[in-house]
């Protein structure tokens, strides 16, 4: 039979020696773990946190990012008041925002008292004053450009009460600034919303822009000042109107509100995880039971977090208010590995030395939490290759704290399972220490005389809480050792569940309702991360964009089109070609027409047609068009030679941009029609374009990372878990579970974007954990039939596997109370990960495998049977049997000797009688390999 052990058999070697020695020397492997945490934590003397928007959220190499670099390096952008203009910005700059809304019948903004409120409103935020360094600022002397806009030439208008509101035009209105001056058209899409024209124009929305200058000089002003316009709003009171508020550095503000949040859940979280671990770790049995070894489990991850978090502030990487969400993982994590290793030690045969037992215990522990630590840490370190710097830096963080907590469970953690072995070895109560009395020593009298009375009248309570442990003589009867009952739950009640045909029929039915439902999900899954998002629920950043996205969507971002072609001012050939690619977005359904364009060189030709100039020198007449006062702004988009265009922009207006999917779109649009223009070398922009990225690259970043994750898990499991056919399975729950996170967490209101993504990422190494667990026991179990060694596999970890699950669910609940969308998003994703991961580890990886799982890998190993009534065993020797080394090695490690004449002569299918020379192991029914 061919073999697929050739790493495992020697790893399982190596930590059963490494096992032995961590039995001989725990103080060291105590104290240095805990030295190399205090150490290590002094990186957070280097605690830095990031929240910048742009280099978290939008990801790199995006083509944005290159289309602005062009838009700067050809247009000048100034806070000058003759040079600024709002939709000219490539950065969306420093301002302050207000939308007004009203409480009255009818909800019009557009009547006298409103209005009166809103002119009040405007002049307090005016009046505003800030010191910097001992000198005190206005609006006037931090604002940019004319520090004016469509807004206040409407406050303007009606300030003497002449002008009826209703009269208004929408949404271009035709302003004449004085008595006998031309008229300015105003646009007002962006500064009312909601607005009906039918009977006189109404509006429900008034929006107020205050732009603030962005240029290092005063960008402490700058912050200063949205800071006194947040508060000062947020302390007015009025009559008839509502404000909402918002400034460009709300979203940051509110991310660093974020991480405060929930660094008070942590305490919750390790409440939580402490008590859950210290009773999942104890027994009716008091020498057995082993609360102290739940709180140092816990104690084992937290020191995994400290040094990995100091580890990496050393290497100068910033701390993200995301990376508050590694510690709920990695103690979910470290738990579950501390429920593994408890496991393997209690199907170990007490009558053994403690360090025989954590031999014997890490050669099997060790090694499965080795196959999971590093699936976990493939599988989000990849994250660290996405395109988005916030999965990066969380990946990072997290990638390393797993790793440590791998290092601290197999030092730390073993050094303390050592002690622990110690104390059980003595007979010894976990609490006191003292000696415990065995159950059968223990009567039924009074608590009253329970202390002074001889253990064997002793009463019924301290029978539950003082006692456990065997006499010499029980010690010899295997019945009087039993297993631990929720362990042979799993094999006697839980497997012959799976074994029979009706369940297996069933869950393949429940199973195909489950991936059906997944699968519709996945395509209907919504893509990007609103911005929104970031802010806490409780937020004023929340009304705000409520009130935006009601009101401002149906005029959205002013696109600037940029065209790079030397063009002869009077060639019309070549001028008609740039207006018939204007034409194309004027005609896409993402963009409004002909009217709302800012295109100076229809301007230019109805000009020189009306003075009846098509030829002489172009740069003179350009020289003169562009002096009207009416088109000075056209100066910032213009650049000629002599008589010739070197490149010019142009402007439109995109079209009710209200979800993610028309931004997305609007986007695209734009991109498609500049680059069917190869000649023209035109480039479209707008600073929105920035995050706009980010929709249209989450998803190929995502499937890319699972593609490689998956394909990297493989290869892990084929290496460590010993038959390619146990590897295959593993793939296949991976992806199953990947396809019902992404498709259920539609249905759960998330999005597919940078948060969930990340949660994703981790999902394949949460998925690996349950299967790569359940996989590897059942390639190491014993059984004639699939359905015997799926048992068996079911009770040495499937109650670990429950309890992990338990404790991982219950590690992230505390986020499930976070006023945060970023943070629930994670208990969402988290919860389907687990419960998925366990569906799959407890109940189809079983059935797969119990139908048709690989042959036991250890049919050597196996080939022992039960000892009959005078305690021998027989195993069958030969050249595909046992070997001289397979006795050896069973005699040192189970009590055995050979009879005498067989050891050294091994035919094919002669029996070799082996004879136990110490006790039976701890369990009613040993088995062969033990």
């Amino acid at each position: 039979m061919v073999q697929f052990d050739c790493i495992e058999r020697p790893l399982s070697r190596f930590f059963y020696i490494y096992g032995r020695f961590i039995a001989r020397n725990p103080t060291w492997f105590i104290i240095c773990p805990l030295l190399l945490a205090a150490a290590l934590g002094s990186g957070f003397y280097n605690f830095k946190v990031e929240y910048n928007l742009e280099n978290l959220f939008s990801p790199d190499g995006a083509r944005s990012k290159d289309e602005r670099s062009i838009m700067q390096a050809l247009f000048n952008e100034s806070d000058r008041p003759d040079q600024f203009s709002p939709t000219r910005m490539t950065i969306l700059g420093e301002y302050g925002r207000v939308i007004v809304t009203t409480t009255e019948t009818g909800g019009n903004v557009l009547t006298t008292r409103v209005f009166d409120e809103v002119v009040q409103l405007d002049k307090d935020i005016r009046n505003m004053k800030v010191e910097v360094s001992g000198t005190t600022y206005g609006y006037r002397d931090v604002c940019a450009g004319a520090c004016g806009n469509a807004s206040d030439a409407l406050l303007r208008l009606n300030s003497g009460k002449n002008f009826d509101l209703s009269l208004l035009s929408y949404p271009f209105h035709w302003l004449r600034q004085e008595p006998g001056s031309a008229s300015v058209r105003l646009f007002l899409g962006s500064t009312l919303g909601g607005v009906t024209t039918g009977g006189g124009t109404k509006a429900k929305a008034w929006s107020l822009y205050y732009y603030l200058r962005s240029d290092i000089a005063f960008t402490e002003i700058a912050q200063k000042w949205q800071e006194a316009f947040l508060s000062t709003l947020a302390a007015k009171t009025h009559q008839h109107i509502t404000v909402t508020r918002f400034t460009a550095h709300s979203i940051e503000d509110e991310l660093k509100r974020n991480a405060d949040t929930v660094f008070s859940l942590i305490s919750i979280l390790f409440v939580v995880m402490v008590t859950f671990s210290v009773l999942s770790c104890m027994s009716a049995d008091w020498v057995r039971s082993k609360p102290c070894l739940g709180n140092l489990g816990v104690l084992s991850a937290c020191l995994a977090v400290v040094s990995s978090f100091g580890f990496v502030l050393h290497t100068g990487i910033p701390f993200i208010d995301i990376a508050a969400a590694t510690p709920f993982l990695v103690l979910g994590i470290g738990v579950d590995d501390m429920f593994v290793m408890l496991a393997t030690w209690r199907k170990t045969n007490c009558r053994l030395s403690v360090e025989e037992r954590m031999g014997k215990a890490f050669s099997e522990a060790a090694l499965s939490i080795t196959i999971t630590s590093l699936t976990d840490v493939l599988s989000i370190g990849i994250g660290t290759i996405t395109k988005f710097r916030s999965v990066r830096i969380f990946c990072t963080y997290t990638a390393i704290a797993v790793l440590f907590d791998y290092f601290y469970q197999i030092t730390f953690f073993a050094a303390c399972m050592v002690i622990t072995g110690h104390r059980e070895a003595g007979n010894r109560h976990p609490v006191t220490c003292r000696k415990a009395v065995p159950k059968s020593k223990a009567g039924n009298s009074n608590l009253f005389v329970s202390m002074v009375c001889p253990a064997e009248h002793r009463s019924a309570i301290f029978r539950l809480f003082c006692t456990g442990g065997y006499t010499e003589e029980e010690m010899k009867d295997s019945k009087k050792t039993a297993d631990v009952r929720s362990m042979t739950f799993f094999r006697d009640s839980w497997g012959r569940m799976l074994s029979t045909r009706p369940f297996k029929v069933f869950l393949l039915n429940v199973y195909v309702v489950y991936l059906g439902f997944a699968i519709w999900g996945c395509c209907t899954v919504k893509e990007g991360l609103s911005l929104v998002r970031l802010a806490r629920d409780d937020s004023y950043v929340v009304d705000y964009f409520a009130q935006d996205i009601k009101y401002f969507r149906e005029y959205g971002p002013v696109v600037s089109v940029k065209v790079e072609k030397e063009v002869e001012l009077w060639n019309m050939t070549e001028r008609n070609k740039i207006d018939e690619m204007i034409q194309e977005f004027e005609t896409s359904e993402y963009f409004h027409g002909q009217n709302f364009t800012s295109a100076w060189s229809r301007d230019f030709s109805a000009f020189t047609k009306s003075v009846g100039v098509d030829s002489g020198n172009a740069a003179e007449i350009l020289r003169y068009f562009l002096s009207n006062y009416s088109r000075l702004s056209y100066n910032l988009d213009i650049k000629t030679e002599s008589n010739k265009l070197k490149y010019s922009r142009f402007f439109v207006v995109s079209k009710n941009i209200d979800t993610s999917a028309r931004k997305t779109n609007m986007m695209l649009a734009a991109r498609e029609i500049a680059d069917k223009h190869v000649s023209l070398n035109v480039t479209v922009f707008h600073p929105a374009f920035i995050f706009y990225d980010q929709f249209i690259a989450v998803w190929p970043n995502t499937r890319r990372n699972l593609v490689i994750a998956t394909t990297a898990m493989f290869v892990v499991s084929l290496v460590l878990i010993p038959h390619p056919v146990c590897s295959l399975w593993v793939t296949f729950s991976i992806v199953s579970i990947c396809i019902g996170v992404i498709g259920y967490m539609t249905w759960w209101d998330v999005n597919l974007d940078s948060i969930s993504m990340i949660n994703i990422i981790i999902c394949i190494g949460f998925s690996v954990d349950f299967s790569a667990h359940m996989t590897y026991a059942f390639a190491l179990a014993d059984g004639d039939t699939g359905d015997e060694r799926m048992r068996n596999a079911l009770h040495a970890l499937g109650y670990p596997i429950a309890q992990g699950a338990a404790s991982s669910v219950l590690g992230v609940t505390a986020l499930a109370f976070s006023a945060s969308y970023i943070f629930r998003t994670f208990f969402k994703t988290m919860v389907l990960v687990i419960l998925l991961g366990a569906f799959h580890g407890l109940l189809i990886i079983p059935a797969l495998l119990s139908a048709s799982g690989p042959k036991n890998i250890n049919r050597k190993r196996n080939a022992v049977s039960p000892a009959n009534q005078h305690g021998g065993l027989s195993v069958v020797g030969g050249v595909d049997g046992w070997s001289k080394r397979d006795v050896e090695h069973t005699e040192r490690d189970l009590g055995v000797r050979a009879s005498v004449g067989h050891r050294d002569d091994f035919q094919p299918n002669v029996p070799v009688r082996l004879h136990r020379t110490g006790s039976p192991v701890c369990n009613p029914e040993p088995k062969a390999a033990e």
